[in-house]
């Protein structure tokens, strides 16, 4: 029978990995001042003049979000170590990704290979949040590049100039606090609560 730590691990894991996922997704982890501009590891916003009439005073402010160099590939991405974290933070997804599966087939796995296959998740997500903790401090490292410092001024390694931090980055740092706690709960997944009741003196 599953017990209440295996099913808050695979819950939190699962949240974890949406959590990462979603801040991958939104290129939210640098804005600009002007709320307007805003920068991720795959895509970036800014601000798109589009006239209706083909003049200036037809023209309307738009925030438009597309993929660095306007096609989702690796090597548009303006900056080697953002492409380097990029890498990271995707693999390490994955990574945690896969050890939901792989713990979800230790319930189903008895016999000799159930040991395999536990060590085998533990490992993964450890590895997964070390992946993880290396792209977002080799992010920051991208920000002296000339096109970053072209958007938000005087910045530099650890330095985000006249921009800051936002909110993606934050929930990315949030899910490496939280899943710090996920393989220590893999340790206890069988402990059930009558285990714990009966290691209680009346």
């Amino acid at each position: 029978m599953v017990s209440f730590v295996f099913c808050l691990w695979a819950l939190l894991t699962t949240a974890i990995a949406v959590v990462w996922s979603v801040s991958l997704l939104h290129p939210v982890w640098v804005i600009h001042p002007d709320n307007v501009h805003s920068f991720g590891l795959q895509k970036y916003c800014v601000m798109d003049l589009r006239g209706t009439t083909g003049g200036s005073r037809g023209e309307a402010l738009h925030r438009a979000c597309l993929p660095y160099g306007r096609e989702l590939r690796i090597g548009n991405i303006p900056s080697d170590t953002w492409r380097a974290a990029f890498l990271l933070f995707s693999s390490g997804i994955l990574l945690f990704i896969a050890s939901v599966l792989s713990g979800l087939l230790s319930v189903v796995i008895q016999g000799k290979w159930d040991r395999y296959v536990s060590m085998t998740t533990k490992y993964i997500q450890i590895t997964a949040v070390l992946v993880v903790i290396s792209a977002l401090l080799t992010y920051p490292l991208g920000f002296s590049s000339p096109f970053f410092r072209y958007y938000c001024g005087g910045a530099g390694v650890y330095d985000t100039g006249q921009c800051s931090v936002g909110w993606s980055y934050m929930l990315a740092i949030m899910g490496v606090a939280l899943s710090v706690f996920c393989p220590i709960l893999w340790s206890f997944r069988w402990i059930k609560r009558d285990d714990v009741m009966d290691e209680v003196p009346v």
